[in-house]
């Protein structure tokens, strides 16, 4: 029950020796305190309004929307699940890549990759579904222990591609890529749900992706008499549309209503201010009563 303060109860009683004209006055301002408490139950304030680059950045509803394509600006990396990213030319403008090399010697590759702008939405994974996706890179030099770079000092320093995946800091998927060759390659990624990770509730949840990869290099430039021997370390990780993956999220999640805690579509409750604006209009009912008693 909405408990009135004291000074309304004062005025409704006066209103009682009142003329029929301050009764018409006081059922009009009951209404309108009644229409400025239904406001900020309907109204949405312009700070709630996302920007709409950062908004096609966020997984959403439809087709493709759930796609994560990675970017680089030469130096680091990001991700996010937009189409396009003015910022993340990469090396080359029309394919663009993220690159480390070296001549002799080993390439230790560590490149994180981080949601950017950070996780808005909430949204649940599906548990018997699957990440999907592929991931190009261009490999040169020796990654296997005992072999050619790899071999004597290098031997035992070397490793294999690994790729994770990240919520936040929360590890939920690594996988070691074996079948790696020199040159092009493209990295099907087809890995189950981890049932344990199934929520992301936005900022501390954001995606990360993580590369690792030990390269030696053995290159030696050639002289007048000699040529050059050897093969260069390289890593290069191509881009945008050469890169992606794609999230298997449940449909429920971008339903109106959907609330992560209670795992779906939260049930309709009574508007904000709703009680206030009953009780406003008892106010009003009252003063006609009384006007009627006194006729």
């Amino acid at each position: 029950m909405r408990i009135f303060p004291h000074s309304y109860r004062i005025k409704i009683i006066k209103a009682q020796g009142r003329p029929a004209s301050y009764m018409r006055k006081a059922i009009v301002i009951s209404l309108m305190l009644s229409m400025l408490v239904m406001i900020p139950a309907t109204a949405e304030p312009s700070t709630m309004m996302e920007d709409s680059t950062e908004e096609e950045r966020q997984p959403r509803g439809g087709d493709g929307n759930q796609t994560m394509r990675l970017y680089s600006d030469g130096a680091g990396c990001w991700n996010h699940y937009g189409a396009n990213d003015s910022e993340g030319m990469g090396a080359m403008e029309d394919e663009p890549w993220w690159e480390d090399d070296i001549d002799s010697g080993l390439l230790e590759i560590d490149l994180w990759c981080d949601m950017d702008p950070a996780l808005k939405a909430s949204f649940l994974l599906d548990s018997e579904g699957v990440f999907g996706g592929n991931i190009r890179i261009e490999l040169s030099g020796s990654w296997e222990n005992g072999v050619d770079a790899c071999a004597g000092n290098n031997n035992g320093n070397c490793e294999n591609l690994n790729i994770s995946f990240y919520r936040g800091t929360e590890k939920f998927h690594r996988e070691e890529i074996t079948g790696a060759r020199d040159g092009d390659n493209n990295i099907p990624l087809n890995f189950p749900v981890n049932e344990d990770i199934t929520e992301l509730d936005g900022g501390s949840d954001s995606p990360q992706i993580r590369f690792e990869m030990v390269i030696a290099g053995n290159y030696e430039d050639g002289g007048l008499f000699f040529p050059s021997e050897g093969e260069k370390a390289l890593f290069r990780l191509y881009l945008e549309n050469n890169s992606t993956i794609d999230w298997p999220v449940l449909p429920v999640s971008w339903e109106e209503g959907f609330d992560i805690e209670e795992g779906g579509v939260k049930a309709d409750e009574d508007t904000p201010g709703f009680t206030t604006v009953l009780a406003m209009a008892a106010v009003a009912a009252g003063a006609v009563a009384v006007k009627r008693k006194q006729e």
